[in-house]
């Protein structure tokens, strides 16, 4: 159950947690290039960037919180048992029942559907499509996190990274200015849960 999600080894050691990360860089089972075109290059950053860290692991990513920029916590994360219910400060935000076949859902920002149609893996496990208010988005595993670009026949543009900390001791979200415009703020979270998890998606 647990060992058939490329992205939830997401490709880094924690020592903090063995069991929700795997021990070498995972790496897609094919040769063929991205069927996507070509991505830009890794030195590449956009001008503008915000962080957001999941991080008081107790004792993984199911129970956490997530602050972000002035030290101000976003959500918090909780899984008292087959759920996890990811709550802003105010209100609680989205759910995910963990079955066989698990679902998920937010308010006002995804209707019912299994995590495995949210983040639809490709025909060839290189990469996972998210399909965000009818556009595409495509999250692409590369050496140093977790990319999402934007989908289509245009030059693929980058929206956010998904990588772990230096001191393995947190999950960081990258986000940019044009992701928070596209309403892509929220959907980030639940990937960035989904796919730092150690749990079978599709």
């Amino acid at each position: 159950m647990y060992s058939n999600n490329p992205y939830a080894q997401a490709g880094w050691h924690n020592p903090q947690n063995p069991h929700s990360i795997n021990g070498g860089p995972w790496r897609p089972k094919t040769s063929l290039p991205p069927t996507f075109g070509a991505l830009p290059p890794l030195d590449h950053k956009p001008s503008s960037v915000v962080e957001f860290y999941f991080t008081s692991f107790s004792p993984d990513i199911f129970n956490c919180v997530v602050w972000g920029p002035n030290q101000r916590k976003f959500f918090e994360i909780r899984t008292p048992s087959n759920i996890t219910v990811i709550s802003k400060p105010d209100e609680q935000f989205a759910l995910i029942k963990w079955s066989q076949h698990p679902s998920v859902e937010a308010k006002g920002c995804l209707s019912l559907q299994r995590t495995g149609d949210f983040l639809k893996l490709s025909p060839d496990s290189s990469y996972r499509t998210m399909k965000i208010a009818s556009k595409t988005y495509i999250w692409v595993p590369r050496d140093n996190g977790i990319y999402l670009y934007s989908g289509g026949p245009n030059p693929p543009e980058q929206f956010a990274r998904i990588r772990l900390s230096s001191d393995t001791t947190k999950v960081v979200l990258e986000i940019t200015s044009e992701a928070f415009q596209a309403g892509l703020f929220e959907p980030c979270i639940i990937s960035t849960l989904l796919l730092f998890s150690s749990r079978n998606i599709d």
